[in-house]
């Protein structure tokens, strides 16, 4: 009786450990259908030239991105030389630098993002040099989704676009305000500009000052990127509709208790630099 017993709870323990290891290769699948392989990819922009002073802000199209139907995951960049050395921005000052998806045949079509300023400012990826070290990575299961056959109109194409601004600091009169865009630190007239600062007065081709009898050798230049996907697949990843680019700054203003007063913080959220367009509120 003793034996039977026995068999009956070794039969019962057997089958429960079966259905234990089968519930953990059915998680274990489950977890890796929810985290596809992160590929990567390093890519340079075409070669633009600097020297003390001057200033680049180009577009380049159809620049060398990864194809199909994938998910980005994240795009960092930086300017480096021919040798691939990192230029570090009190030489170069990378201004700021946008990526663009676009559908092209003989004239290309911008695809708009769908966050703030929806028309305006059709861009994927932007930072400046100010927020070089902020993350773009987007967490799993997220991905933007790019590449599918079924978005893309008849006759067309999916190509890529990349903005470059930067400034040549080397023997600047004045750095700081070279990479603010001060007009009277540059070859423009404030009625050529439009304004006082701002990116009117730092466009492509213009001079900030540099310090008499400075010289400084030409430079070749690339904007090295790096972009991080995965295959899509539907299954694992949820496609981001929604693209959101935001820098904030605040100035604090402490509180009095003695006279109850709380303190304030004025913030500025500026989500792109291009004609200073911003929203201003106040947080608590």
């Amino acid at each position: 009786m003793q034996e039977r017993m026995a068999d009956q709870i070794n039969s019962f323990l057997l089958k429960r450990l079966s259905l234990i290891l089968v519930t953990l290769v059915l998680v274990q699948s489950s977890e890796a259908k929810s985290s596809p392989k992160v590929k990567t990819e390093v890519f340079l922009s075409p070669k633009f030239v600097l020297e003390p002073g001057l200033v680049t802000s180009k577009d380049y199209y159809q620049i060398d991105f990864p194809r199909g139907h994938i998910a980005l995951k994240s795009f960092i960049a930086e300017i480096v030389d021919e040798t691939g050395n990192s230029i570090h921005r009190h030489e170069t000052y990378l201004h700021h630098w946008i990526l663009r998806r676009y559908y092209v045949r003989k004239n290309h079509t911008a695809i708009n993002y769908s966050g703030l300023c929806n028309v305006r400012f059709p861009l994927y990826f932007a930072l400046g040099p100010e927020a070089l070290n902020t993350a773009t990575n987007i967490p799993d299961p997220n991905g933007i989704e790019v590449g599918n056959p079924s978005h893309i109109p008849v006759g067309y194409e999916e190509g890529w676009v990349v903005r470059v601004h930067a400034i040549d600091t080397r023997g600047a009169v004045n750095r700081m305000g070279c990479t603010r865009c001060f007009c009277y630190l540059y070859n423009v007239t404030m009625e050529e500009s439009g304004e006082t600062i701002g990116p009117g007065c730092c466009r492509d081709g213009t001079r900030c000052k540099v310090r008499q009898g400075f010289h400084g050798e030409k430079r070749n230049l690339y904007l090295r990127y790096t972009v991080k996907y995965v295959d899509w697949d539907s299954r694992a990843i949820v496609p981001v509709h929604t693209i959101y680019i935001n820098d904030v700054t605040d100035v604090w203003t402490k509180g009095d208790e003695y006279r109850g007063v709380g303190p304030t913080h004025n913030c500025l959220v500026i989500f792109l630099w291009g004609n200073f367009y911003f929203t201003q509120y106040m947080c608590r």
